[in-house]
């Protein structure tokens, strides 16, 4: 103990007498250090974290598997029923179906998110209630009154937080509700579908809301979200040999719904099912800025370097003393991590500023973005990062340090082994290594800019200028089928008729919306399907849209073949239907597409409900911008009224102006009817992309500072070198050299450590590149224009490091170098 305190004491001298090396050092430290903390803080929340609940292992999601084309979907209310019914190894297993509520009675009017649970939901999250009690299987009959259970957020903010809520009734959707409990803070539910709100701001049991148990539901109407709790010592793997028997046995009571292969029941782990999608992009830049610490590293160890070159005679005198090498070893190694400390000590200051502007960037449905933030585990990490970088940097100087000559470096003017060749080709090792490190980096970088410019050029099959977008769902209890196709026919009319409209239309699912429905399609009467994958069967699952007459003008949705819906495609006419490009590729390639059939549903007598094509349109990027989505079927409004829409109109100028209006056209044809969900269709593009221009924009940033540390390095390096060779450029010039000689001479050094660390680096990205496959999106991982251009910079940024020290090099004055001689 006595001797690390010497060794302190001896660092902390050290340190005073040379404050601009270690204030260098230490912030470049800060930087690599407090990006690393930053990222991980995020990675830590994300992928790392248990989920907020008890237990959390023991969570799982349920999917019914349709096969290749539906490999994940929800679960019916039969095919629930049966799974409580025959699966032995889950603790309880319980369904949820979000939606929205109109909430009335209390102000203006407004739309909440709501949740419909099963009686054995809470079970299931082992959530205990902050006031009253939670919804049990007694409130899941068809017999239950209705009753609620408050999200602690919403209760905050529309009830002041009073606990006597509990024993009042609610009014949604025109049913009044009792509330009998009220959730903790903090609760909310975690769940990969976009659909899926995280802050469910009120709770029914759903039998009643239905008014029907589980079996007497849709089979065929998958809208369930399925959570498992496993019992205690089953594995994730258990539970899905015991949910393939399950399958099995549901697929034998209902032979003719399941009457193809593949059909199954998937268990996944609920934290693992979350992050999926991000967990590629989120380790990726993990690894980037772990670039930027090694190239931080890099720069370190060279100004260690350069230090020790002006140290070699004390460590000499030391040694020619008695001082034990092991001991001298000791002392460098304490210097380093101590100044690693220090780094690490800024970082983590300056890491809870990157965290806040990391997290104002990243995307608003990045999952688990309310947990990020520095725990114990950041703190650990941070820690570990900054003492395994005090001793990687601290390493190069140790060893060269201990090798030079103890003789030599007595003698005036003898240089060791950290000035002399061994310590020269230590410094441009260091420099190469850093150049390909930030090489690596910028093609990243260069290939996620590309992609995204690719994703933004791309059509998505309508137009999103000038276009706002709201979203009405009309109750059922107040609005039958006739009465909501009359309510968005007026509407439409009176938005129509506002001054600044040209256009007006309504959709049942608005493309980038996150809403969206799906369901099995039968084509022709004897047609059998070939899915992408080869299995075939009757039917496949297309996207299902609702739409009134002018939605495709509106929206500047190409008609393709055919005609679109008009107003004599009412509920008296003809049923038909249109189809996108996708469907008509996949299974009419040959073939006339106008007047072949489709089928979606069927009477009360059981037979298919077929309706004739009459028009193909343009695919339209509904999910997101970067894949084509399922084949997409539309239905004219009137002929199948829904209760939800979303308004789509185009305005001549800035449409935002005109919400107010439109929304004041809504509440004269019901003042209790909210309208939620309102932003420009711009807007919308824009958090469709807000994924890959988060991951664009944190490695760019990180590209950035690996081009500024690779600059000053070989800034450094060169500059260092021109201060040794000052002799021999003082000999070269007396003996003729010109001073353009002499530039070229220390310029052509540069760039040949350039050159090489460019060589290395191209190669390391060509093989690097291919983790960024997923994230690119109309580009190639080996995209020659951006490989060359990345060097070309990177050239051209040493080419002016390089021109400083080859301008100072041509200063030297021969004879004060031959007079000093």
């Amino acid at each position: 103990m006595e001797a690390l305190l010497q060794d302190l004491r001896y660092t902390f001298r050290s340190f005073k007498h040379n404050p601009v090396f270690v204030s260098v050092a230490a912030l470049t430290l800060a930087l690599g250090i407090g990006a690393n903390t930053a990222v991980f803080s995020v990675v830590n929340g994300v992928l790392l974290r248990p989920l907020p609940y008890e237990d959390p292992d023991r969570l799982a999601l349920i999917w019914t598997n349709f096969g290749a084309d539906l490999p994940q979907n929800w679960v019916s209310g039969p095919e629930y029923a049966e799974m409580q019914e025959f699966a032995t190894l889950f603790d309880a297993i319980a369904v949820v179906a979000p939606t929205t509520v109109s909430f009335t009675g209390l102000g203006e009017p407004e739309q909440i998110d709501a949740a419909a649970a099963s009686g054995t939901f809470f079970r299931v999250m082992r959530v205990r209630p902050l006031y009253g009690r939670l919804i049990g299987p007694d409130d899941d009959t068809p017999a239950s009154n209705p009753v609620a259970v408050l999200g602690h957020g919403f209760w905050r903010r529309r009830f002041g937080a009073d606990p006597a809520m509990v024993g009042q009734t609610i009014t949604a959707n025109g049913t009044t509700y009792t509330v009998i409990g009220v959730l903790p803070p903090g609760f909310a539910v975690r769940h990969p579908d976009a659909q899926f709100p995280d802050a469910i701001d009120v709770w029914v049991p759903m039998v009643p809301v239905f008014g029907t148990t589980y079996p007497e539901l849709n089979r065929g109407s998958h809208f369930l979200r399925a959570f498992g709790r496993l019992a205690d010592d089953v594995s994730l793997e258990q539970a899905q040999t015991d949910m393939d028997r399950v399958a099995l046995q549901i697929q034998e009571q209902s032979p003719d719904y399941y009457d193809f292969p593949g059909w199954g029941v998937t268990v996944l782990s609920l934290h693992a099912d979350l992050v999926e999608d991000v967990r590629p992009a989120l380790l990726i830049l993990l690894g980037a800025v772990g670039f930027v610490l090694l190239i931080a590293c890099v720069n370190v160890a060279n100004l260690q370097l350069t230090r020790a070159a002006g140290r070699e005679r004390e460590i000499a005198v030391r040694t020619a003393i008695g001082a034990d090498r092991t001991r001298l070893v000791r002392q460098l190694l304490t210097e380093s991590v101590v100044l690693a400390l220090v780094g690490g000590l800024l970082g983590l200051v300056l890491a809870f500023g990157l965290i806040r502007v990391v997290m104002a960037v990243a995307p608003s449905d990045l999952p688990l973005r309310d947990v990020v933030g520095v725990d114990g585990s950041v703190l650990w990490y941070t820690l570990a990062i900054a003492l395994v970088t005090g001793v990687l940097f601290g390493l190069a100087p140790v060893v060269y340090g201990m090798r030079q000559s103890i003789v030599g470096s007595l003698k005036e003017g003898g240089r060791g082994a950290t000035s002399g060749v061994g310590g020269r080709r230590v410094r441009t090792a260091l420099v190469v290594a850093e150049v390909a490190l930030a090489l690596v980096l910028l093609v990243g970088a260069g290939l996620m800019i590309r992609s995204l410019d690719n994703l933004l050029r791309a059509n998505p099959g309508y137009r999103t200028d000038n276009l706002l977008t709201m979203r009405i769902a009309l109750p059922s209890s107040r609005y039958d089928g006739p009465a909501q196709q009359a309510f968005y026919s007026q509407l439409l009319e009176r938005v129509r008729a506002l001054p600044g409209v040209s256009q007006a239309g309504a959709i049942s699912h608005l493309p980038l919306s996150g809403s969206y429905t799906s369901g099995t399609t039968r084509v022709n009467e004897s047609r059998t399907v070939t899915p992408v994958h080869g299995a075939q069967h009757p039917f496949i699952e297309a996207d299902r849209r609702w739409v009134t007459p002018e939605y495709f003008e509106t929206m500047g949705v190409q008609l393709l073949q055919g005609r679109t819906f008009n107003a004599f495609d009412g509920s008296e006419a003809p049923l038909v239907a249109m189809v996108d490009e996708e469907f008509v590729r996949r299974f009419w390639p040959t073939e006339e597409p106008i007047g072949k059939r489709v089928a979606i549903n069927r009477n009360d007598e059981g037979e298919l409900i077929w309706r004739e094509v009459i028009g193909v349109v343009r695919h339209s990027k509904h999910y997101d911008l970067s894949t084509v989505g399922r084949e997409q079927v539309y239905f004219p409004h009137p002929q199948f009224p829904v209760g939800t829409m979303y308004l789509a109109v185009r305005t001549a100028s800035d449409p935002v102006a005109l919400t107010s209006s439109i929304r004041g056209e809504v509440w004269a044809l019901d003042s209790d009817q909210p309208v939620s969900d309102v932003q420009t269709m711009r807007d919308r593009v824009g958090s469709a992309v807000a994924q890959p221009r988060f991951n664009l924009l944190l490695l760019v940033t990180f590209a950035g500072i690996a081009l500024l540390l690779a600059t000053v390095g070989i800034y450094g390096v060169i500059s260092y070198s021109v201060g040794q060779r000052t002799h021999e450029i003082g000999v070269r010039m007396a003996l003729g050299a010109s001073r353009q000689n002499v530039r070229f001479l220390v310029f052509r050094q540069g760039m040949l450590l350039t050159l090489i660390g460019v060589g290395v680096g191209l190669l390391a990205a060509f093989g690097l590149s291919r983790l960024l496959t997923a994230l690119l999106y109309g580009v190639s991982p080996a995209d020659p224009v951006t490989y060359g251009g990345v060097a070309v910079l990177l050239s051209a940024v040493a080419a002016a490091a390089c021109l400083l020290p080859a301008g100072r090099a041509t200063r030297v004055e021969p004879l004060a170098v031959l007079r000093d001689e």
